[in-house]
């Protein structure tokens, strides 16, 4: 198959009904199938930063089993097929199909990114994180920042896997909205901790890092299905904290800070929040995520001929009202 000209190679939000001569997608599922004949064939859900389209191919089992043999899930595709409808649904039925080369191939057209600059994003949590007045729980937060290896990390992961800021530099976006509502709670609350509202904002989403992969398609690591971002937040504190010398109640508060900040037990919280700072900051953390989830809603439904009420979120237990 010849080069592609991803200039002219359309979106899967942009695709039509009729041949499709060459495409570049993401393979995010590969699955054999039998048809009702008994015959083997290929499914897949191919993807990009727009969208899904879900694929057929069928041949003979030499050729099923040599795609098999080039292709797993999370490598990229050239491919070349006919778009139909099948069940109301855009579908591709493949009629050429090879490896392309990732190494050379620009991320950017799989991934979704945060919309904002990630530079001034970093900008303004440190700026933040400068006001925190105890210079031992400011130390904590930036040996963060002096992490090489956790920052770069951080700077690139996403929030979630598809509920809120799932795409390249979400945990960072998120982690700013958490850690500046923290900052203006302070203000409205002032029996509250300013200094251990900052840092829990910052603090509080820490181990997503080590939770998700997310070169080619964002999954669990094995990690984060044993643990859980939480308690692999919490261990990271914990081997900072030996190294800064803070008071012993305020190591605690920051310790539960994490373990609680998902508010409920069933929501994946160790404990429940114990003190004001501690719900604040739960608090902050499920407004930035459901007001992604509204916010997303609308901005699907401007695209999607503008209907009235969203699809059923299950995350928000209801559909909501997009007039």
């Amino acid at each position: 198959m010849k080069s592609l000209d991803l200039t002219s190679t359309p979106y899967i939000q942009d695709i039509q009904k009729g041949l499709l001569e060459e495409g570049l997608f993401l393979v995010k599922r590969l699955h054999l199938n039998m048809s009702k004949k008994n015959k083997p064939f290929l499914r897949m859900l191919l993807a990009d930063k727009t969208g899904h389209l879900p694929a057929v191919y069928f041949g003979s089992r030499a050729e099923i089993d040599a795609i098999q043999n080039q292709i797993k899930e999370s490598d990229i595709a050239k491919v070349s097929g006919i778009i139909e409808e099948y069940d109301s649904i855009l579908q591709m039925k493949l009629l050429k199909i090879e490896k392309s080369d990732q190494e050379n191939t620009e991320l950017s057209r799989f991934w979704r990114r945060t919309p904002h600059d990630r530079r001034q994003l970093y900008k303004s949590l440190k700026e933040l994180l400068n006001k925190i007045q105890n210079q031992n729980l400011k130390e904590l937060c930036f040996s963060f920042l002096k992490d090489r290896e956790f920052m770069k990390i951080f700077l690139e992961a996403p929030a979630s896997r598809y509920i809120h800021h799932a795409y390249i530099g979400g945990l960072l976006e998120h982690t700013l909205h958490v850690t500046q509502l923290t900052y203006q709670y302070s203000s409205i609350f002032t029996q509250a901790d300013r200094d251990l509202l900052i840092a829990g904002g910052f603090l509080h989403d820490i181990g997503k890092v080590d939770e998700y992969e997310f070169l080619f398609q964002i999954d669990y690591t094995s990690l984060g299905k044993l643990k859980g971002h939480t308690l692999l937040g919490y261990d990271r504190l914990k081997n900072k904290l030996q190294s800064i010398d803070l008071e012993d109640n305020l190591k605690i508060k920051i310790e539960h800070i994490l373990l609680s900040h998902q508010g409920k037990k069933q929501w994946g919280a160790i404990e429940e929040p114990r003190f004001l700072e501690a719900y604040l900051i739960h608090a902050a953390d499920s407004t930035d995520s459901s007001q992604f989830i509204f916010s997303n809603a609308k901005r699907r439904a401007i695209s999607e001929n503008d209907p009235v009420w969203s699809e059923f979120i299950s995350y928000l237990g209801r559909d909501i009202y997009l007039g």
